[in-house]
């Protein structure tokens, strides 16, 4: 037999056009995988146990978009899915009239005339609905790139973002995902910030990995 193995998949935009190709993958993803919450991950890193018959997945919505909550949110719930929402916190705080300069200046793609009132990010009332049924995480800040040695702009990326959280949801969230991300363990001082941040889980570019610090 072989070993259980928990899959990731990566989405950013999910606007309302290609909702019924989103609702195929889903459907796909759910015939063949199960949901994964934090606590299941935990474990699995933990032990590589995995209690459920079928291997996990995670789909991972990156940059906290408001078509995420709107288009991809419902389909997962059709499918019985559990979406882990990575969120940038400035984004969600931003003013929707200036989202679009926000997103032009931060590698952040949007849809022209998708929304009449601007707001293309995820909105903190829709983050604190998600937050429960769905995984809220973050995914930095700003959304900019930072220099590994910077260490004045990695607390803001990583710790500042979870003070954010902290604020708006009245708790930490426990997973983490860079830009442009690299290991847990590559650099002290990004490692530092994303352990005094709190955060349990680092999303990487070809990794998840729990971090040493929260192990129990």
């Amino acid at each position: 037999m072989s070993a259980p193995t928990i899959r990731v998949v990566n989405y950013h935009l999910t606007p309302a056009r290609n909702a019924a190709t989103y609702d195929r993958e889903f459907a796909a993803l759910a015939a063949r995988y199960a949901p994964v919450r934090e606590d299941d991950l935990a474990e699995y890193l933990s032990t590589g146990r995995w209690p459920i018959g079928r291997d996990g997945i995670i789909p991972v919505f990156y940059n906290g978009y408001r078509n995420n909550y709107d288009v991809a949110r419902p389909l997962l719930e059709r499918h019985g899915l559990v979406g882990w929402f990575m969120a940038v916190t400035a984004y969600s705080s931003c003013p929707a009239k200036e989202q679009e300069a926000f997103a032009a200046t931060r590698t952040l793609t949007t849809v022209p005339g998708e929304y009449a009132d601007g707001r293309s990010a995820l909105s903190w009332d829709e983050l604190r609905a998600l937050d429960g049924p769905h995984v809220v995480a973050s995914h930095t800040r700003n959304h900019t790139k930072v220099e590994l040695d910077d260490a004045a702009r990695l607390k803001d990326e990583i710790v500042g973002s979870q003070e954010d959280f902290r604020r708006e949801l009245g708790h930490p969230v426990r997973a983490f995902a860079w830009l442009f991300g690299g290991r847990y363990g590559e650099n002290p001082e990004a490692d530092r910030a994303v352990e005094r941040a709190g955060y349990e889980f680092l999303f990487s570019n070809f990794h998840v990995q729990r971090l040493p610090s929260t192990a129990r």
